[in-house]
């Protein structure tokens, strides 16, 4: 089993990676979390709680052994991308979401 990093707490992943072509994120609705995957392996997850039109991220994870290669900022960006298609207002109560917020002044819009 490969450890994970809880992107939850200060400091653990950068937010400056933005985005690795190689990700595929989708949207596992029924668990409530965006799943990213590298070569069809799990790299990383970001979970939420969806109430009308507001999506709280409460969680990142992102396996360790793969860290330092966009899937964090990849897997946010996609989740905001999408919180921005459904026009829904955004709680970054998960530490990396608002970190990657702010140095990604392009979504602060969304923010509520």
């Amino acid at each position: 089993m490969t450890a994970l990093r809880d992107g939850c707490h200060s400091g653990i992943m950068s937010t400056e990676n933005t985005g690795n072509d190689d990700v595929q994120v989708t949207d596992n609705e029924g668990k409530s979390r965006y799943v990213a995957t590298l070569d069809g392996a799990s790299a990383g997850i970001a979970a939420y709680e969806r109430s009308g039109d507001t999506i709280v991220f409460t969680h990142t994870v992102v396996d360790a052994e793969m860290e330092g290669h966009g899937i964090g900022s990849t897997l946010i960006r996609h989740a905001l991308d999408d919180a921005r298609e459904q026009h829904l207002t955004v709680v970054p109560r998960c530490e990396f979401v608002a970190a990657f917020i702010e140095d990604h002044p392009e979504y602060k819009d969304l923010v509520g």
